[in-house]
């Protein structure tokens, strides 16, 4: 019992130092000086990056252990970001009783004393030919098209205050502001644990089922090969449920790439027809684009990058020249792959492609193979000049070439953001905090009426200036109802 009283009685010494607003300036100082390493340093958590290949050992080694490579997961960063929480609640519950209840006090009447002691430039004043019934409710009804409860304050029968109040929850924006950075941090908390990030590449026409981790949450879900080749950051396609894994796979059916005509090798734009097949059947399909994301089973797909294949692709038709081209076969040829014909007893093999053959334009060189072996010399088929073919080679059939192109692979990033609504939530919050805290302020303000005499003031609890030309464009309007 000794040892809590000793606890307790530490805690009321601390608690209030850690509200201090010293504390907060330290700590975001040394969050904002401990965020260089995360910016200029290589990071884990970025594709095809491996830090241990950008620096000699002796750093890397140094690194690791200081958690440079993982800055915005490290220790110490999530050590000032606890740090900054406790400075952020303590602030609050120290400071939100007397501004909740500066903020819900009743008005009441201004003392007459105090009319005496406002400045000249302040107050304001007129005469009435209206009565106080007439004034009363021209001044309540004014208030009430603007959405502002009156409070009125009966001095005698020909004498009253009328009392209202703008902007008094704006005491207690710095306490919105607080909490809704909790909320963004607690999204943060949400996403470290239960998200992940990754990345894969896949061939044009061709599936995956498993892609590349470099952050994942410990309740992720994901599940890791078996199998003794797989990658220690390889992950499957798929969540761990109940009654087992629950497998996907994606199939890139078509990449398409624009490039700018004045400049050829800068792409204008690059896109993949995704395609998710689950249990042989596509469930889902959907064309993806730079900052067009698709989602499955709470996976998010993003088209990040592509790449140039070893090989290039060919279509191209097949025709018999016995019978004049009615037996006809349209093929997809990959450079260096044989393809057995459906339609004609062989195989061919284009095994190079010139962009331009002798100033003829794009020209394919093939090879016929007859079981497993080639058959003849290897011909050359003009893109261009199809009759080539036919006049020079004569043989039995022909082909036909109608289009040439590269063979790419399409860079997808992999993620789950379960903290995402969280701290838009807290973000929003954050918003409307900070523009009550910066443009609106709590005033009051007071009419008195007595013997057909009107006299105007008002108040305000920070941010005085440009109050008294506010006052004066008011008093100025009031006027004009009430003379």
């Amino acid at each position: 019992m000794h040892m809590w009283l000793k606890v307790e009685k530490a805690l009321d010494h601390l608690w209030p130092k850690l509200a201090s607003v010293k504390i907060t300036l330290v700590v975001f100082v040394l969050i904002l000086l401990l965020s260089i390493p995360g910016t200029v340093l290589m990071q884990y958590n970025m594709s095809n990056v491996d830090p241990g290949a950008q620096y000699d050992f002796a750093f890397w080694e140094w690194g690791k252990t200081l958690q440079l490579f993982t800055a915005y997961q490290s220790f110490w960063y999530v050590g000032l970001i606890v740090l900054l929480s406790m400075n952020l609640i303590a602030c609050s519950c120290i400071r939100w009783p007397a501004m909740f209840r500066a903020a819900r006090v009743k008005l009441k009447a201004f003392p007459k004393e105090r009319w005496e002691q406002q400045a000249a430039d302040w107050k304001h004043g007129w005469s009435s030919s209206k009565n106080a019934s007439d004034v009363k409710k021209i001044v309540i009804d004014d208030l009430k098209k603007q959405w502002i409860k009156a409070h009125v304050f009966e001095e005698s029968e020909n004498s009253f205050q009328i009392v209202w109040q703008i902007g008094r929850w704006s005491r207690v924006a710095n306490v919105l502001v607080h909490t809704s950075l909790l909320v963004v941090f607690m999204g943060a908390i949400v996403t470290a644990m239960y998200g992940f990030e990754g990345a894969t590449n896949i061939p044009e026409g061709r599936a995956v089922d498993s892609f590349m981790i470099f952050k994942e949450g410990k309740g992720a879900g994901l599940v890791k090969p078996r199998d003794s080749r797989a990658l220690l950051a390889e992950r499957f396609l798929g969540r761990e449920k109940a009654d087992g894994l629950d497998r996907f796979r994606l199939k890139a059916k078509r990449f398409d790439v624009e490039f700018y005509k004045d400049f050829p090798g800068r792409p204008k734009d690059f896109r993949t027809q995704l395609e998710v097949i689950q249990d042989g059947k596509v469930v889902k399909a959907g064309v993806l684009q730079v900052n067009r994301p698709m989602r499955f089973d709470n996976f998010v797909f993003y088209q990040s990058s592509y790449g140039a294949l070893g090989y290039q692709k060919i279509k191209a038709r097949v025709l018999s020249v016995a019978d004049k081209g009615k037996t006809e076969e349209l093929v997809e040829f990959s450079t260096g792959e044989a393809l057995k014909l459906k339609k004609f007893p062989f195989s061919l093999v284009p095994f190079q492609i010139a962009r331009d053959l002798m100033g003829l334009g794009p020209a394919v060189h093939f090879q016929e193979w007859r079981n497993k072996k080639a058959v003849g010399k290897a011909f050359w088929v003009l893109m261009n000049l199809p009759q080539f073919d036919v006049e020079t080679r004569q043989g039995k059939y022909t082909i036909v070439i109608d289009d040439i192109k590269n063979a790419y692979f399409t860079g997808l990033q992999i993620g789950y953001d379960p903290g995402a609504p969280i701290y838009w939530l807290g973000s929003f919050g954050m918003l409307v905090g900070t523009f009550y805290a910066l443009f609106v302020t709590h005033r009051k303000f007071y009419l008195r009426f007595e013997k057909g005499k009107i006299e105007f003031t008002g108040s305000i609890h920070r941010l005085p200036m440009g109050f008294k030309d506010f006052l004066a464009k008011l008093a100025t309007r009031l006027k004009g109802k009430t003379v």
